[in-house]
């Protein structure tokens, strides 16, 4: 009796261990249900706890830290340059003449060195004293350990100094230019890299940005040197033939050169003297542009003052007028030194419409004189590297693009791969003088 006690406990045992193993196979796919917590509780088997432990996986908040990754590409990256044998010289104008382009200068110092980047500017009045400027390019060429220069701005008499430089190094010192100011066939024949923005082809983006601002008159002011720039010129033409085009009226306005007699004070007072007076005669939706750097200042107070309208200044860039104009910082360098190319956007913007301008500025979001030093020095380096064609007359433009690219994403945060072409001018193409231009943002 007990050995059928024994064994009827025997086969009880046997079946109830069967039934919970065909449940738990039965059940196990239920696990991704959202019942699953359910099924858990009321199958309290050893093997389960292992299965509750889920939860402490899906604590993948640490991993969902991408939200973090995803906002670095909107901050700034920092610039990486490789290193570089021997030299590199660059000439700018002075900090009065254009900050962006000496600053950019003096950035590149401070990454290298003073041993390793020669920065050296033109004189004031550089149109008067080609003399000169064939010295500091003598004296920079005469240092055998210089492989490159870069010259922003190519202002005029920049092509006799280069010739100078070619006949102590011949080719095989690098020579970039930016914004070249002198008959670009004669450029083409002296440099291995020129960088500028379109302007020829910006005096008809200009127009459809102003027209989508609401503008109705173009009011453009230069200076006979200026118009003397073929690239300058053709601007001018395109922006009067797009402006007339579409329906605007387009006025030619005189003003001082800064290189004459009054210098730039005069220059600035007259800007800051005629604006207004522009605004009564022509109206208020009038889009105001001038060719040179050092009247962008008053130029955008007194549009902000009268209510006009502002495309972009000569040289685009977040910091070129904007910030000073606003009150936002005492000049470029202060702008630079205090804010990053997004900061400085998102100001502007306030600025703008708190001053009950919103819609009526306009800019590009890359500092396009900065760009041209920076991305210049950076082929150059290549170039020096071994890393690009050192073929004379040969360009390597996807190479150039990358570079571009490189430097936008290193101040802004965004890879932006401008579209880059040769410079045209009435159906004659230079392949390496190589034009840009960038989307407007308006603020």
């Amino acid at each position: 009796m007990k050995m059928k006690r024994r064994i009827l406990c025997i086969l009880m045992v046997m079946a109830m261990a069967f039934i919970m193993v065909a449940a738990c196979t039965a059940e196990a796919p239920a696990v991704e249900e959202p019942t699953a917590e359910v099924e858990v509780e009321a199958t309290p088997t050893p093997e389960e706890p292992e299965e509750t432990e889920e939860p402490e996986e899906t604590e993948e908040p640490e991993e969902t830290d991408e939200p973090e990754e995803t906002e670095e590409p909107a901050e700034p990256v920092g610039l990486q340059i490789p290193d570089f044998e021997g030299v590199i010289a660059i000439v700018t104008n002075t900090i009065d003449q254009n900050e962006e382009e000496f600053r950019s200068a003096h950035a590149l110092v401070e990454m290298f060195g003073p041993q390793r980047v020669i920065h050296r500017t033109w004189p004031v009045n550089f149109a008067a004293e080609g003399e000169m400027m064939i010295t500091i390019l003598t004296e920079i060429a005469s240092n055998e350990d210089v492989g490159a220069i870069i010259i922003n701005q190519a202002v005029v008499n920049t092509n006799a100094a280069i010739d100078a430089v070619r006949e102590i190094r011949g080719d095989d010192v690098f020579i970039a230019v930016a914004n070249p100011a002198e008959d670009p066939r004669d450029t083409y024949a002296r440099v291995d890299l020129a960088l500028d923005v379109d302007n020829p082809l910006i005096g008809e983006l200009f127009v459809q940005q102003a027209v989508a601002m609401g503008a109705e008159t173009i009011a453009h002011y230069s200076f006979p040197r200026h118009m003397a720039v073929p690239a300058l010129a053709a601007r001018r033409d395109i922006m009067q033939a797009a402006a007339e085009a579409a329906g605007l009226r387009f006025v030619d306005l005189p003003s001082p050169d800064p290189m004459e007699e009054g210098g730039m004070p005069a220059s600035q007072l007259f800007i800051s003297q005629d604006v207004g007076r522009q605004v009564e005669e022509l109206g208020e939706n009038t889009a105001f542009f001038s060719t040179n750097c050092g009247q962008q200042i008053p130029l955008l107070q007194q549009v902000l003052e009268y209510g006009a309208i502002y495309v972009q200044p000569c040289c685009p860039s977040p910091f070129h007028a904007f910030p000073a104009a606003l009150g936002l910082a005492a000049g470029d360098g202060d702008a630079m030194a205090q804010y990053s190319i997004a900061e400085i956007i998102g100001l502007t913007r306030d600025a703008a419409s708190a001053a009950g301008m919103q819609g009526r500025l306009a800019n590009w979001g890359v500092p396009a004189s900065m760009a041209n030093t920076t991305v210049a020095f950076m082929y150059a380096v290549e170039w020096i590297n071994g890393n690009v064609t050192r073929e004379v007359g040969a360009l390597d433009v996807p190479a150039l693009t990358g570079l571009f690219a490189d430097y936008i994403e290193a101040m802004t945060g965004q890879r932006l791969y401008p579209e880059l072409t040769p410079l045209t001018i009435d159906g004659e193409a230079f392949s390496i003088i190589q034009v840009f231009t960038v989307p407007y943002l308006v603020y």
